[in-house]
């Protein structure tokens, strides 16, 4: 039977919107990262380091920053990364949990 349309309208309209509201959300995020992306992008390692190691102290005084969400952290990036990237991780890492 075919489907009249008036229903196909409307349910074509529902799937544009929400098409929009997810292309709008994912545009947000985009832009919330070049954002950070701009932030950072003209520093230098010192200065990353410092920037990293202050917000780490910062979100372990306000507890939502701990030794497991680290450990979940490195067991999900280590896989892309080469040896070498995986040694500076694990290094930044365990300064982040020696970190007061």
């Amino acid at each position: 039977m075919p489907r009249d349309f008036k229903n196909f309208s409307k349910e074509h309209k529902k799937v544009v919107e929400e098409n929009k509201k997810i292309i709008d959300d994912n545009q947000e995020k985009a832009n919330e990262y070049q954002h950070i992306l701009d932030k950072y992008k003209n520093m230098d390692n010192n200065e990353l380091m410092s920037n990293l190691f202050n917000e780490a102290s910062k979100l372990k005084k306000e507890g939502k920053l701990d030794a497991n969400q680290l450990s979940n952290l490195k067991s999900t990036m280590s896989p892309f990364l080469n040896s070498e990237q995986q040694q500076m991780l694990n290094s930044l890492i365990n300064a982040i949990n020696e970190q007061k």
